[in-house]
């Protein structure tokens, strides 16, 4: 449970010791998300599939075209759903102090994917389409959930955008979709048989 825990770690800092309202969790979402869709490219580009680089060039370009033109649409659509914490007004309360957590996710993806992907030696057997499939499954998974909490539950409650419990249940929903990746990521074979454990969607 290492990069679950660390991001959990992260945004409840923020919302815990900073005072975030939902809108810095939200933001928080986005950059996620945008982490995803870029990790899941470079996975997508550097993948092996057991051959030599150039033996699987055209597929990988193909796949990067497609996972491009996806993950764009998918932020998109990320944004666009979960826009509505912000319909009330934008609150500057926690957004002063976003810049460090921000670093801090970029941080954690950009170190899961040296350590479980590149120097465990994962990329010489990963799949090209495997491994953009896995991170947009996660995704979608994952937003699902969100944008039931933004869709649903805020408009139904007057305040829950500013609500601190609205915030931990994002969280909270964040962190047992990561969770459950990252145990269905211990059952796939290790990294030299097919595979191996990697922070969902990141790499």
């Amino acid at each position: 449970m290492f990069w679950p825990a660390i991001n959990l770690m992260i945004v409840l800092y923020g919302i815990l010791i900073k005072g975030w309202n939902l809108q810095p969790v939200i933001f928080i979402f986005w950059i996620q998300v945008m982490l995803i869709v870029a990790m899941a490219l470079i996975r997508v580009a550097t993948a092996m599939d057991g051959q030599p680089f150039l033996a699987t060039l055209g597929q990988k370009i193909l796949l990067l075209f497609f996972g491009g033109v996806l993950g764009a649409a998918f932020i998109m659509l990320t944004v666009t759903f979960t826009f509505r914490v912000f319909e009330g007004g934008f609150r500057v309360q926690g957004f002063q102090n976003i810049s460090t957590q921000s670093r801090l996710l970029i941080a954690s993806c950009a170190i899961a994917l040296l350590l479980n992907y590149f120097l465990n030696g994962r990329f010489r057997l990963a799949s090209p389409a495997e491994e953009l499939g896995r991170a947009f499954i996660y995704l979608l998974i994952l937003t699902v959930w969100i944008m039931a909490i933004t869709q649903f539950v805020v408009p139904r409650f007057a305040g829950a955008a500013a609500s601190l419990w609205t915030g931990l249940a994002v969280v909270v929903v964040k962190f047992v979709v990561d969770w459950l990746a990252w145990e269905m990521r211990g059952n796939l074979p290790s990294p030299e048989g097919r595979g191996g454990r990697e922070a969902p969607g990141e790499g």
